[in-house]
């Protein structure tokens, strides 16, 4: 089951973005003990016909055993101020790749420049 969240964080801050995966219930948490490569994907358009004018793509973890299905995605800050589009991916333990998590992804202004 695909979640719509929506995220908005200042410019230059890397404080990790932690999904909870359920099952398509929407109610059970997910075991993603078994799931393999995470990754987060930015970029200008909601349906991008290719990777062109991809932002920038965030390897994730499992944040604790898996059990709990949470995921963790760490930014690396260097995203410029604007309004984008993200999904977030994995292959789960069948090897079958699985968008569980989308939505507007909006990078503000700060005060602090360093």
């Amino acid at each position: 089951m695909t979640t719509t969240i929506n995220i908005e964080k200042k410019r230059g801050d890397t404080k990790r973005h932690t999904f909870t995966v359920y099952k398509p219930d929407g109610l059970t948490v997910e075991n993603v003990s078994s799931w393999s490569v995470f990754l987060l994907t930015i970029d200008p358009e909601k349906r991008p016909l290719d990777a062109t004018n991809n932002l920038s793509q965030i390897a994730g973890a499992i944040t604790t055993d898996g059990s709990d299905g949470k995921i963790s995605f760490v930014p690396s800050g260097t995203v410029s101020i604007g309004k984008y589009y993200y999904d977030a991916q994995a292959f789960d333990g069948n090897g079958e790749k699985t968008t569980f998590a989308e939505g507007r992804y909006k990078i503000t202004q700060d005060i602090t420049k360093n």
